[in-house]
């Protein structure tokens, strides 16, 4: 599960043009020539959450699963000493009970 909004380093909240400035500021930083697995990631990032609708799709009916950097980032952002509860946990994998 790549995070379009974290490849370009915009919020969620991010309207077209600042996503188009996101997308066109990664690309310079990293052209095909220089690293292509890069650029490929920024380009379909920025095709998955381009316009308002492509970002109701993604919201919507992104189901791929979290990759283990982002599990554990995911952790690591609300870290607390202590046990960490079952509905904590369904919250993080993203299930709904």
């Amino acid at each position: 599960m790549s995070d379009p909004y974290r490849q370009l380093g915009v919020p969620q909240t991010a309207d077209d043009d600042t996503i188009r400035a996101a997308y066109l500021a990664a690309i310079r930083a990293c052209p095909p020539e220089r690293d292509r697995q890069r650029f490929e990631q920024v380009r379909a990032a920025f095709e998955a959450i381009a316009s308002e609708r492509q970002r109701l799709a993604h919201a919507l009916f992104d189901t791929s699963a979290p990759t283990a950097r982002e599990v554990l980032e995911l952790l690591s952002a609300g870290w607390k000493t202590d046990t960490p509860t079952e509905a904590s946990l369904y919250q993080l994998l993203g299930r709904h009970d």
